[in-house]
């Protein structure tokens, strides 16, 4: 039983704890509208009514303090609601700053290889480091090839590469499952 606006959460036999009601619907909120927008990305024309409520849901659980909804929000300015970097790149720095591993690689990524931001190593490196912390399998994959041929700085580590190769491919298991 999960009760949205309960104190109490039971799961399979388990009665975890008291939670703030505030807290229980903001995590319900941020991920329906990571949800809705999932969604809105595998569609090839999305419609317009469609995107502006999946952003009015975003909105709401951005106001309400939830990272993973602003970094929504800017993949909503990168495609299904137009091509709008200059409000999207904002966005997604600050979801990296509070912590998101999917903003903290998308930076990693684009100031590594992509078209969007300045080349610059360190900060790539800074980022892929970050997000590979909170086991993003796509950073870690990163690391494993600068670690093995001595890309963004760092030198040639094959015992460190293989290592990172070997929490990748956890990661990418779990997710199978």
């Amino acid at each position: 039983m999960r009760r949205l606006f309960g104190a109490f959460v039971k799961l399979p036999g388990l009665l975890l704890a008291v939670l703030p009601v505030v807290g229980v619907v903001d995590a319900a909120l941020a991920a329906d509208c990571r949800t809705e927008v999932r969604a809105l990305l595998v569609q090839s024309a999305p419609a317009a009514d469609a995107v502006s409520a999946v952003r009015q849901l975003c909105t709401a659980a951005s106001a309400r303090g939830e990272a993973d909804a602003s970094y929504q929000l800017a993949l909503l300015d990168l495609g299904p609601d137009g091509w709008h970097p200059e409000r999207a790149i904002p966005l997604i720095t600050q979801a990296a700053d509070a912590g998101v591993p999917e903003a903290q690689y998308w930076l990693a990524w684009q100031q590594d290889t992509g078209p969007l931001l300045p080349n610059n190593p360190d900060e790539s490196l800074r980022w892929y480091q970050a997000a590979a912390a909170q086991s993003h399998r796509l950073a870690l994959a990163r690391l494993a090839d600068a670690y093995e041929f001595g890309e963004l700085g760092l030198t040639p580590a094959p015992a460190r590469a293989t290592e990172l190769r070997a929490q990748a491919a956890q990661c990418a298991a779990k997710s199978a499952l």
